[in-house]
């Protein structure tokens, strides 16, 4: 059960979309729960079951998907329940508690601080972030297994008191198959750039664009960015892209689907992750699908070194990483690749490479093969040393 609507370009959904597939190949007979998505698809050849959720407030959608979950579990109780989110999994680990059943949690986006940062007021109210962390806790001490994509996120699960016997690290994967032979970026001005994903402020844009400012006489760029695009996000990027007179800098387009993103990425000479050290990056973790994709097109990525980025790419190897939050170390990181053709193709043979020695599927079905093989064995060695 996840909180995402599925199949969907954001990182969520593909993550969500490989889980299921993978439980399915590992023998699992999978029925999966998640919002209805927009164009009414869900994932074939699979027992997907979709919620309608209402169009405005999210607490409204959050308790009706909540809802949901519960008439599913009380229906069709299942062996195993595997969630994303308290909003599913407060039922989900009084159901699997109630049944002695094993309850596994993908905790990758914790409210508490996710929340605030689509909701800057719900930082002054104290009560309802007190009421998000206690159900938070309630799944992090309730269930069987918690799997994080990387090991900041197994820290920060330690830090919340999560012992490490219950934590599986599982990092994201990308289809490689969806990928051709790696071939080099045409070089010469403009130096092509491209970022891929939300385009949301968490995700260090704005300090993007500031430094496509400070590029302006110095070096001729052009950025095409493609993500999910919502309405206050978006004019707030406009607005600053406006003030700053970066607009023929770049480029906005709307999410690609799976099948158009090797040819988007294959024009750019450089890719681009510039994420910020914030809580919901270096203190809770995440393991960017964007950057497995850009090391899967074989290009060169500029990064910034945040603790996420800092477990998948080398600096000088398989990328280049700047001072995170700093527009000036990201113009001057462009201003050195630009500089460096070898160092661009470089980097780009060397992450095309990396993604096929470890970023492929085969490795995350193995792992979610061997932790579905471990909640069902008998024993000490199964669920009932796990619970």
């Amino acid at each position: 059960m996840a909180p995402d609507p599925v199949p969907h370009p954001k990182g969520a959904a593909q993550r969500i979309e490989a889980t299921v597939r993978a439980l399915a190949r590992a023998g699992a007979q999978v029925r999966i729960l998640t919002p209805a998505g927009p164009a009414g698809r869900v994932l074939e050849g699979l027992d997907h079951r979709t919620v309608a959720l209402p169009q405005e407030g999210f607490l409204q959608r959050a308790l009706v998907f909540r809802e949901a979950a519960r008439r599913l579990l009380a229906q069709e109780p299942p062996d195993l329940v595997w969630f994303r989110s308290p909003w599913e999994g407060v039922p989900a680990v009084r159901e699997a508690l109630r049944r002695g059943i094993p309850a596994v949690y993908e905790a990758h986006g914790f409210p508490s601080v996710e929340l605030p940062a689509h909701h800057p007021g719900l930082r002054s109210r104290e009560s309802t972030l007190d009421r998000l962390v206690a159900e938070e806790n309630l799944l992090l001490h309730g269930s069987s297994l918690l799997i994080t994509p990387s090991r900041t996120g197994r820290r920060f699960l330690q830090m919340r008191g999560v012992p490490p016997e219950r934590i599986r690290v599982v990092p994201n994967s990308v289809p490689l198959e969806c990928f051709p032979a790696c071939a080099p970026a045409a070089p010469g001005l403009p130096l092509r750039l491209a970022y891929l994903g939300t385009l949301a402020p968490w995700q260090g844009l704005g300090t993007l664009v500031e430094a496509l400012a400070r590029l302006k006489g110095r070096l001729e760029v052009r950025l095409r960015l493609a993500g999910t695009r919502k309405g206050p996000w978006l004019r707030e990027l406009r607005t600053q892209v406006r003030c700053l007179g970066v607009r023929s800098m770049l480029e906005v387009e709307g999410p690609l689907d799976s099948e158009q993103i090797p040819a988007f990425l294959a024009q750019a000479q450089v890719c681009l992750a510039p994420l910020p050290d914030d809580p919901r990056n270096s203190l809770q973790g995440c393991c960017p699908i964007k950057i497995l994709e850009y090391l899967a097109a074989g290009r060169a990525i500029l990064a910034t070194r945040v603790p996420p980025a800092e477990e998948i790419l080398e600096h000088g190897r398989t990328g280049w990483l700047v001072r995170p939050g700093s527009a000036s170390a990201l113009a001057e990181g462009l201003l050195t690749l630009a500089s460096r053709p070898d160092l661009v193709e470089a980097l780009g043979r060397n992450a095309w490479g990396e993604a096929r020695a470890c970023w492929g599927r085969e490795r995350f079905e193995a792992a979610v093969a061997e932790v579905l093989a471990g909640l069902q064995a008998p024993g000490p060695q199964g669920a009932d040393r796990l619970r």
